[in-house]
């Protein structure tokens, strides 16, 4: 027999996420059997939020899993010194017994298995040509993709570490463990990596002719082509399959159906529930949302208030960017010492906003990237510049001849768009390059596989220096 589908607290949280989004019509219950969750597509509908709604554990997105990168890599500064959150990653002295980032390899480890349930129970109730079941199947494959991905980034060397990826990924689950299942093994990164964009490739596919499932919100609070397109462009921009990421970011761009923002309406979408005209994919909050958000360490009105601007950051934008003093970074005096504070996800509980995983800006820079490493530095430099003076009216158009300019340039620009975005230290990886205190080579640039996890496993093998 399957493990059971969803927990009573899973459940919980869909029905939560759903009552004030609404997104589904769901019986309020703590107590669903297997047999009630999937009883008909609706059941299989609020397993899948609920799915959705485990994104935004502050063991994923609501902290960990974006804080993480921008903390390590830089960005971020502790305006405090006692009673901080994720202290052993950021002075790079984590151990695979209490390391912070454990939880976040578990929970993310816990969504597969739900969602695996989802797709296997879902699997029974109809053909594969019903409509909604493909559409169900298309959006769990997305979460399954964006799970192993995020793992694979955070526990695990990058591709590139070998010539063949022959080195570990992670352990990939495409189905529900049983009890009784053989102990499971990393795959290589070469093999995670095609799990990932087997996915995403299926994903994409069945969205043909079907409609959304969770009807309600916004067409952003849920995968569709277009946003697994652009995850799908991000996974090959990992794998440095240039070619792909040029032509899916293309596509997106091309006939995504969304266009970027203005400079006058850069700083005011980040206070914002409604999604900008770039929104690719975000995480949607309920309009009472009473949990921990990104806002209770970001915000300016919060008690628990512990990130700040690094100067190292600050120092990259002008004075006219809107990213930085100009619209989005905000001065603030604590004892006695200014700071600046990130005015991204400022808000906490009710006045939280959405998390923005994917946004058009992120294809523009990628397919940025992808054509100056095809030798395309015309099309690169237009993208470039593209983002560059949509930031900052007052920038010059940049000029630049060689390809490794049009990288170094991208690598900077991404670094001032992304921030507070959990992308900094990960772009960093991806082209094995050091910190300016650490050498890409030292084994804590990767997190530890948690040592419950090894010892439960014997299988299951330890980064190098744990």
């Amino acid at each position: 027999m399957l493990k059971k589908i969803i927990t009573a607290s899973l459940a919980m949280a869909f029905l939560t996420l759903t009552s004030c989004e609404k997104l589904l019509d769901v019986e309020p219950t703590d107590k669903l059997s297997n047999e009630v969750v999937f009883s008909d597509v609706s059941g299989a509908k609020a397993a899948l939020a609920g799915a959705y709604s485990m994104l935004l554990t502050t063991q994923l997105y609501h902290t960990n899993r974006m804080v993480y990168p921008d903390l390590v890599a830089g960005n971020i500064i502790y305006l405090k010194e006692t009673n901080v959150k994720l202290l052993d990653v950021y002075s790079f002295m984590q151990d695979a017994s209490t390391s912070a980032m454990n939880e976040t390899y578990n929970q993310y480890y816990t969504l597969l298995n739900n969602v695996n349930n989802i797709l296997t129970g879902a699997s029974r109730l109809s053909d594969s040509t019903n409509p909604a079941l493909r559409r169900l199947e298309a959006e769990g494959r997305c979460l399954r993709a964006l799970a192993h991905f995020d793992l694979l980034r955070l526990f695990a060397r990058p591709y590139s570490y070998t010539p063949d990826a022959s080195h570990a990924g992670v352990v990939i689950n495409l189905k529900p463990r049983l009890y009784n299942d053989p102990l499971p093994v990393r795959t290589t990164a070469a093999g995670s990596y095609k799990a990932v964009t087997d996915d995403l490739e299926a994903a994409i596919r069945l969205f043909s002719g079907t409609s959304p499932l969770l009807s309600g919100g916004y067409t952003q609070y849920t995968f569709n082509a277009v946003s697994a397109e652009a995850l799908l462009a991000k996974v090959y921009l990992y794998e440095h399959n240039w070619q792909q990421a040029y032509d899916h970011t293309d596509n997106v761009i091309r006939n995504g159906g969304r266009t970027l923002m203005t400079n006058q309406q850069y700083a005011g979408s980040w206070s914002s529930r409604t999604p900008s005209s770039e929104s690719l994919f975000e995480l949607a909050l309920e309009s009472n949302f009473a949990g921990t958000t990104l806002g209770n360490y970001y915000g300016d009105n919060s008690t628990e208030l512990q990130y700040g601007v690094s100067p190292a950051l600050s120092r990259q934008y002008t004075a006219t960017d809107v990213r930085g003093t100009a619209g989005l970074l905000i001065p603030r005096t604590i004892a006695g010492t200014a700071y600046l504070l990130t005015g991204k996800y400022k808000g906490t509980a009710a006045n939280a906003t959405p998390v923005k995983v994917l946004r058009l800006t992120d294809m523009v820079l990628i397919r940025a990237e992808a054509a100056a490493h095809l030798e395309n530095l015309t099309q690169a430099v237009n993208d470039l510049n593209s983002i560059r003076m949509r930031a900052d009216a007052a920038a010059e158009r940049a000029e630049l001849q060689t390809t490794a300019e049009v990288i170094n340039w991208i690598r900077i620009e991404r670094r001032k768009e992304f921030a507070f975005e959990g992308e900094y230290f990960l772009d960093l990886m991806r082209e094995k390059l050091s910190l300016p205190d650490r050498s890409f080579e030292d084994d804590k640039m990767v997190l530890p596989i948690p040592k419950k996890a090894t010892d439960v496993n014997p299988s299951l093998e330890q980064n190098k220096g744990y």
